[in-house]
């Protein structure tokens, strides 16, 4: 390797570990990325070896000590660990990782969703490789710089009273700047209803709830479905399999772990005052489901006007020490109400009363926005980082 190479690997290095000191993830309870050894295979039959070495750091080695594990540490005290209420945090153990991993793995999957990059018209952005699955663990350089790109295209289409993407762009637009931000308790747009918002939630939950039950087959086009509304959103030749494990061959014979941990990270997410508020909770049952009640929904934000640090001080232990310690039923215990009516095998009907009463809006008509996490004014000043 010559040394103008070298000097520009260097560089990327640099640059990347500046982007880590602004890393934002519109997801309200942060994930631990796990670089696996499947992924570091993969990165060295790639096209940028040295550079995806680097990101590998970046996402093993520098991100966690910013980003809090808080969904795996909400999803395991669910299971049963015995950490004392406020303490949740110390639930997330290797061991405790490794047993749980694929049920993790769907819990972080809206974060990171694995896609394909477009072939005949690749991302013209550093580190992209279209022949391998994108994820943060793949190809972490790619990964910031398309995701660094959505912020900034979602930014620019704010005011349009529409969904920035959809159908037919990149899952991790639509995801986190998209369509989908409903997988994350969050409107889409500045303007959604409540109403709208969790319609779309309950879609959502509904499917997921079919695939974590095994009722719904897993290699049909999602679009053959028949549920009408979820072939708005994937229209395309994909299946269930498709959507939650291109390119991850490991979870593939366990879609039933994967579907409800996602299903799970929609209902942690709902917790958070960055994404959604919540009145006080009443001291009664979701009906007949034997469950308590949470505060219900007051209003739903919406990201794209949101300031990256104001969102992620709702993203941190801390944060979830102070939310259960205060609040019950909290995002532990209502994920420990699905994952027991889950292990029960109950039917979408059963579970869709448990549904309404988590995620009922004390008004549908109310709309979305940034709430109290507005991004404040740019000035001439202001220095973004440009990943192409």
């Amino acid at each position: 390797m010559n040394n103008l190479k070298i000097f520009k690997y260097l560089r990327t290095f640099f640059i990347l570990g500046a982007a880590v000191a602004t890393f934002s993830n519109v997801s309200a309870f942060q994930v631990l990325p796990k670089v696996s050894d499947v992924d570091r295979k993969i990165s060295s039959l790639g096209r940028n070896p040295v550079l995806d070495y680097l990101g590998h750091w970046v996402v093993g080695s520098a991100i966690p000590i910013l980003k809090s594990p808080v969904h795996e540490s909400i999803t395991l005290a669910a299971i049963g660990c015995s950490s004392a209420m406020g303490h949740e945090d110390e639930c997330v153990t290797i061991e405790a990782v490794r047993e749980n991993r694929i049920l993790l793995y769907g819990v972080r999957w809206p974060d990171d969703p694995p896609f394909l990059l477009n072939a005949k018209s690749p991302p013209r952005i550093k580190g992209c490789d279209v022949r391998i699955t994108l994820r943060s663990t793949s190809q972490p350089t790619c990964w910031w710089g398309l995701f660094s790109d959505a912020g900034s295209q979602a930014k620019r289409k704010a005011h349009l009273k529409e969904p920035a993407f959809g159908p037919g762009d990149y899952m991790l637009y639509r995801s986190h700047y998209g369509d989908l931000q409903f997988m994350h308790s969050m409107g889409a747009y500045d303007g959604e209803t409540a109403g709208e918002t969790v319609d779309r939630m309950k879609t959502w939950a509904e499917f997921l709830w079919g695939v974590a039950i095994g009722s719904t087959p897993t290699g049909v086009f999602i679009r053959d479905l028949g549920n009408s509304k979820m072939a708005t959103y994937f229209p395309g030749d994909l299946t269930t399999m498709n959507l939650f494990a291109t390119g991850i061959v490991e979870v593939r014979k366990n879609l039933d772990e994967v579907a409800i941990g996602v299903l799970l990270h929609m209902v942690q997410d709902s917790f958070s005052n960055a994404h959604a508020v919540r009145g006080q909770e009443p001291g009664a049952q979701c009906g007949s489901t034997g469950f308590d009640r949470p505060g219900q929904i007051q209003q739903f934000h919406s990201y794209a006007k949101q300031s990256s640090a104001l969102h992620d001080e709702e993203d941190t232990t801390k944060a979830l020490g102070l939310h259960t310690s205060q609040i019950s039923p909290s995002a532990v215990d209502v994920s420990r109400a699905f994952l027991t009516m889950w292990q029960a095998k109950k039917n979408w009907s059963e579970v869709e009363e448990l549904f309404n009463c988590v995620f009922e809006p004390k008004d549908r008509e109310i709309e979305a926005n940034a709430g109290a996490y507005q991004s404040p004014p740019r000035t001439s000043g202001d220095v973004s980082w440009n990943p192409s």
